[in-house]
């Protein structure tokens, strides 16, 4: 049952103060000279009026200052540099992508504890098969190569390479049957919004209707509808769905935040963290989201319009996931990158072993 669990859930930061000394008068006035204390008084008055002039002329130029500042201040962030990001899908056009995936789960069960790991590493490409007039493109994606590891505890790993008969192992099946076959073909807008997943065959399928809430991500990631400065953030709410007894599910609000990170040349870095919206106590829902909590980089070619590098990573844990004395954490890192053609018929050399 435990198993089940785990194979389950495996995908935002002085005031100074200016003081005078008063004015002394250690002398009184001689009587036989009132006209001397008439103005000296008149002095010392003459003296006050013009340092509360002084004081006031200060403040009005400190507050002129703060002003000037905050008007420059302001016309900076107008002029700091903002950048369109939109993706730019052109017909015919084929993108190259391959992918090294490493994911480890540990779960502890009172005394007893198991590791399970798993990675893999994918070739894979999508092309563009249509463009519309707004910029939105329809994406054929298909599978290429794949060499998937699995090992479930102390048990020997299992080996699976696509490329090498030897290393058709029966649990990959599925694996092995989308090699060489596009998967689905996906309707994205300019800002790499989801529209519609269209399967192999050609069937319309609405993705809300045909796939789980989680699935509208995609491959790609939303870009922001209005060019952004560096600093600057955009967010993607979105909905997961997780099953719950009975038989049922329910929907989780989540939300992924984007910040532009920083502009070197035409390369953009994006920097992305998912929080879950949804209060949620229950442990078992908990475990189903440990893998969806990613965060990580991306790298987009603002004059190519695409994603050349790709980094998201999960480190969290669930204290008490099956009852008291049960622990679960999951530990995984996705790269990505674009690759030349050629990289993909480069096949490794099979090993000596066959796993069955």
């Amino acid at each position: 049952m435990h198993r089940c669990l785990v194979c389950r859930s495996f995908l935002i930061l002085i005031a100074c103060a200016i003081g005078t000394s008063p004015l002394s008068a250690d002398e009184k006035p001689e009587v036989t000279a009132p006209a001397v204390a008439d103005e000296s008084t008149a002095s010392a008055a003459d003296t006050a009026a013009a340092t509360e002039t002084e004081q006031s002329d200060s403040g009005e130029t400190s507050a002129s200052q703060e002003t000037t500042a905050s008007q420059e201040t302001a016309e900076q962030a107008d002029e700091a540099p903002r950048y369109e990001l939109t993706y730019i899908f052109t017909p015919g056009q084929v993108v190259h992508l391959q992918s090294d995936y490493h994911a480890k789960m540990t779960v502890k069960f009172k005394q007893a504890k198991q590791i399970d790991k798993n990675k893999s590493k994918l070739w894979k490409h999508y092309t563009v098969v249509a463009v519309s007039e707004d910029g939105a493109g329809t994406l054929e994606l298909q599978l290429d190569k794949a060499h998937q590891e699995a090992q479930f505890g102390e048990h020997p790993p299992e080996v699976f390479k696509s490329d090498d008969p030897k290393f058709h192992h029966r649990k990959f099946r599925d694996t092995l049957k989308k090699i060489g076959r596009p998967t689905a073909l996906i309707d994205y807008s300019a800002q790499g919004k989801l529209l519609k997943v269209v399967d192999p065959a050609g069937t319309k399928k609405v993705a809300a209707r045909k796939r789980p809430p989680q699935d509208h991500q995609g491959f790609l990631i939303p870009l922001p509808s209005e060019p952004v400065s560096v600093g600057e953030t955009w967010k993607d709410p979105y909905q997961q769905s997780v099953g719950i007894k009975g038989g049922l599910s329910r929907i989780i609000d989540m939300l992924r935040v984007y910040e532009l990170k920083s502009v070197d040349g035409d390369l953009a870095t994006i920097e992305f963290k998912t929080v879950i919206l949804t209060p949620v106590n229950n442990k078992e829902i908990l475990v189903q989201l440990i893998q969806r909590q990613t965060e990580g980089t991306i790298v987009f070619d603002m004059k190519q319009g695409l994603i050349v590098e790709k980094l998201i990573t999960v480190n969290e844990s669930v204290v008490n996931a099956f009852g008291p004395g049960t622990f679960m954490q999951a530990v995984t890192k996705l790269t990505e990158s674009t690759v030349p053609e050629n990289v993909v018929a480069k096949n490794e050399k099979p090993a000596a072993t066959e796993t069955k």
